[in-house]
């Protein structure tokens, strides 16, 4: 059986509670008093935190709107582009530049380190930095017989100077002037501390410290921001939030102003290459009109058109007066009909020719009249006659000559006009391909006005516009200056780690509570045990503590140990009053078995019983010791039979007590207890005793001692208060439900007289077992 292993106590027993609360208090008290050191450590070495907010609200003034309801594009409906521009490090390096950071100033304690911010003993002027491998390192600062001597490592190689206070110092690696506002003050400060400063590379400022920054918005919709900077020092942390502010309003002015210039710049750019364009498009149509002489395309094709059908009609003319002088041409033969020259006349009407003609052709229409007159009367060889017929071809001549020129005359006209028909007619057929180019031209022209007009406009009205637009941002509440770190918290502090070492210990003792394993009572003694297991009862705790197991329930009568024993005694008899042998037993050694055998077997005796006490733990035989006997001979030479049994028997101060104690330590126990020789032995001691009570030894540790437990007349397995593991009570269980055991009977050892309920009105006896 191993004594490890353990039982979780899952229901609340009060006794185990005040046995953890009595036994382990002070462990409770002490993770308290560990916590509030530890809290008291804490709150001596934590550099303290400060905080220092700042509200600003985002907004413009656009009176251009207001007024011409034009809207300036540099206002914005959300704020989430400003969030970043303050959460950025390029803001941040420009607040930075505001506090003219080059130089940082350190004491150094002997656990804390403090950057120092307007609060030294001690200022650096810097002027010039030769080295920039320079920047981070310390350069330590020590007063010497009214001088400051500097002292730093570059590079693996130490560098020493002297300077005068307020005086400038030049270094091959920096020039600085090192100011002391008082030598006492500086003096003292340099007693306690390590002073130094070091040269800061920007980069590396920002980084270390834009974490610190906490930039929030509270109001989306108002457009406010908190601007929250945590630091170990409360005058920087209110300096960087005011600065982070002031950047990022002249920053966003800057911007606001650059964007206006760059989109006015941008306009009169455009202003300028549109104007450009726009000339180069009118000359290019003024061109092609001058080129094309077409003024404009619809009102060229209806001159077209118009000049067609006129030049047509005339030429229709001519045609008609050319078929006319082609029936003139016709008619007038060596013989012309009268008639058919009268009939002439008419068609003359409305010709061109009407007045050349007409006349020489009513001539020649007289002359045959007259001819036809005179042949009436005479012949045609009548002179008269030949003289009219003479002139009637001369007429006739005249008249064909006529018509020929005339005739000639209105051909050329008709190639005339249609040449200028044809010419026209080519212009009409290619009019769309120039009114095409025309409208081209003219549609650039348009385009390149319309953009000129439009950007003008623009001009105008965004002149207009940022004229009238003005930047609203403002500070809400201003920067706070706080003296009173936000972390660490005293009050808090101590409360929450108390408060932890409260839980901590009551933790321990709800651990030590559910992992106690150790039997306390009776009561709960019996809750381990086996149905069929009889308590006989239980024996107080002595306070005087001896070495070994002792006889002493004799000395005092009315003691509670022999009140206890006795109710035992009676228990045993209630069992089985013809018992002959008791054999007591434990788990293991240590849990009171031979001192419950001992005093067991002193009260029996003093009942006037004849007893003898038989020492079987063969291997740690104890019983002498507490009779204060010699242990030469015993048990184990009986058993072999190197000693009679009348010569082991040992006599006690009580008058009926017996006592064999185990003598020497056999190499094989196990053998002679379970041997013939020992039954025989244990035989002719019943015979001569009333009771035989048998000190066997553990079964937790041995087998054998179970052997001699179930042979017995009254098995006793003993346990001891706040000793024997609540696991052994099971090893009674094992016993059982193997059968190796009829019946048990259990005594509770130790136990702590104001656990149980001794008062029977009798003294208490102050010794130990």
């Amino acid at each position: 059986m191993t004594t490890s292993t353990f039982v979780v106590n899952k229901d609340f027993n009060t006794t185990i509670a005040r046995v953890i609360v009595r036994r382990y208090w002070w462990m409770a008290l002490l993770a308290v008093g560990l916590m509030g050191l530890l809290a008291f450590v804490y709150l001596r070495y934590t550099k303290p935190l400060y905080e220092s907010r700042i509200v600003i609200q985002l907004g413009e003034k656009d009176k251009g709107k207001e007024l011409l309801e034009i809207e300036n594009i540099n206002t914005k409906d959300n704020i989430s582009s400003e969030l970043e521009l303050l959460r950025s490090e390029f803001l941040f390096d420009l607040a930075l530049q505001q506090l003219n950071l080059n130089v940082s100033l350190f004491s150094k304690g002997k656990f804390l380190t403090e950057e120092k911010y307007h609060q030294s003993t001690f200022t650096i002027l810097p002027y010039s930095l030769s080295d920039s491998s320079l920047c981070s390192v310390p350069i330590f600062l020590r007063a010497k017989a009214q001088q400051i001597e500097v002292k730093y490592t570059l590079n693996g190689e130490k560098f020493t100077f002297n300077s005068l206070p307020n005086q400038r110092l030049k270094t091959p690696h920096f020039d600085v002037s090192i100011k002391i506002n008082s030598w006492n003050d500086f003096l003292a400060d340099d007693n306690e501390n390590d002073l130094y400063f070091s040269f800061n590379n920007r980069n590396e400022l920002v980084t270390r410290l834009l974490p610190n920054l906490v930039v929030e918005p509270l109001d989306a919709l108002a457009k406010t921001i908190e601007i929250k900077y945590i630091g170990n020092n409360a005058e920087f942390c209110y300096d960087i939030s005011k600065s982070i502010a002031n950047a990022f309003f002249l920053y966003d002015e800057e911007m606001k102003r650059k964007s206006s210039e760059n989109i006015l710049n941008f306009l009169e750019q455009q202003i300028d290459s549109i104007a450009g364009e726009l000339q180069l498009s009118k000359d290019s149509l003024s061109q092609y009109q001058r080129s094309t002489q077409l003024a404009d395309p619809e009102m060229s094709s209806d001159n077209l058109t118009a000049n067609i059908t006129l030049y047509q009609n005339q030429l229709f003319v001519i045609q008609d007066e050319l078929a006319t002088l082609n029936l003139v041409k016709n008619k007038l033969t060596k013989d012309p009909n009268r008639l058919e020259i009268y009939r002439l006349l008419p068609e003359m009407l409305g010709k061109s020719f009407e007045l050349s003609l007409t006349k020489q052709i009513n001539d020649l229409n007289l002359l045959l009249e007259r001819k036809e007159e005179l042949l009436t009367t005479i012949n045609e060889n009548h002179n008269e006659i030949k003289n009219i017929q003479a002139k009637l071809s001369f007429k006739i001549q005249n008249i064909r000559r006529s018509v020929e020129v005339i005739f000639d005359r209105l051909q050329t006209s008709a190639q005339l006009i249609r040449s200028k028909i044809n010419g026209f007619e080519g212009e009409y057929i290619s009019l769309p391909e120039k009114k095409m180019e025309f409208n081209r031209l003219k549609s650039l022209q348009e385009l390149n006005d319309k953009y000129f007009t439009l950007l003008t406009e623009k001009k105008i009205l965004y002149s207009i516009s940022n004229a009238g637009y003005t930047s609203n941002n403002r500070i809400l509440n201003q920067a706070t200056l706080s003296k009173t770190p936000i972390s660490p918290n005293k009050n808090r502090t101590y409360g929450v780690f108390i408060f932890i070492g409260i839980v901590l210990g009551i933790s321990i003792l709800v651990i030590k509570y559910l992992t106690y394993n150790e039997i306390t009572t009776v009561d709960d003694l019996k809750l381990l045990l086996h149905q069929n297991a009889i308590v006989l009862g239980s024996i107080p705790e002595i306070k005087n503590k001896v070495g070994y197991s002792e006889l002493v329930v004799h000395n005092s009568s009315k003691s509670i140990l022999a009140e206890s024993l006795r109710n035992i005694r009676t228990n045993i008899n209630f069992i089985n009053s013809q018992a002959k042998t008791i054999a007591i037993s434990s788990s293991i050694s240590g849990e009171g078995k031979t001192f419950v055998a001992l005093n067991l077997a002193g009260i029996l005796a003093l009942s006037d019983k004849k007893v003898i006490l038989i020492d079987l733990d063969l291997r740690k035989p104890k019983v002498h010791l507490g009779l204060g006997k010699q242990n030469d001979a015993g048990m184990s030479n009986a058993i072999i039979g190197t000693v009679a049994l009348d010569d082991v028997i040992l006599h006690t101060e009580i008058e009926n007590l017996d006592v064999i104690s185990a003598g020497s330590i056999p190499p094989n126990p196990s053998e002679l207890i379970l041997s013939e020789a020992f039954n025989h032995i244990l035989n002719t001691l019943k015979e001569r005793y009333d009771i035989v009570v048998i000190d066997s030894p553990p079964v937790g540790i041995v087998t054998d001692g179970v052997k001699v437990l179930s042979d017995s007349d009254i098995p006793i397995y003993v346990f001891k208060s706040n000793y024997s593991k609540r696991i052994f009570a099971k090893k009674i269980n094992e016993l059982y439900q193997l059968k190796q055991i009829k019946n048990i009977n259990v005594i509770l050892n130790n136990v702590s007289i104001s656990k149980n309920e001794f008062g029977y009105g009798y003294g208490y006896y102050d010794e130990e077992k």
